[in-house]
């Protein structure tokens, strides 16, 4: 009977425990300065398990002088593996994603970058589904400025 009870909890924990993270596996797939240098966007995948729905991909912008923080991010995605990044200057940026992938955020603006939210330095983000081979691009350069 006391098992029955305990069940419950040690269940629950067991989710928390499996959600806080501790099976992620980060992988930085590119880093694409700005025009200027003075920024980066990084684009990373965030693995929890070996299926294709355990993948996340996200970008981060940040200062280059930053460290890069893989719990910051503008976008991310599912069932799609790549991403093409486009700066047009330092305070708009174009990404491409395969057009099967599942957006699962999204922003159109970015404050100063996804570490110094400034309201006085905006990155207007725009993004475009590209066709792709089985969630990846055929081609060899990924960042462009």
């Amino acid at each position: 009977m006391r098992f029955l009870l305990i069940w419950p909890l040690l269940t629950a924990v067991s989710l928390f425990i499996s959600s806080c993270g501790l099976n992620e596996k980060i992988d930085v797939m590119l880093e694409c300065p700005s025009p200027s240098g003075k920024k980066i966007a990084t684009v990373y995948r965030i693995s929890t398990g070996d299926r294709p729905g355990d993948q996340e991909m996200k970008i981060n912008v940040r200062p280059a002088s930053s460290a890069f923080d893989h719990g910051m991010h503008s976008f991310s995605f599912r069932h799609g593996y790549d991403a093409v990044i486009h700066w047009n200057s330092d305070h708009e940026i174009r990404v491409e994603f395969p057009a099967s992938s599942e957006i699962t955020e999204q922003e159109p603006i970015i404050f100063g970058t996804s570490q110094t939210f400034s309201s006085t330095d905006t990155i207007q983000m725009s993004y475009q589904e590209k066709p792709s081979e089985h969630g990846y691009f055929m081609i060899e350069q990924r960042c462009f400025n």
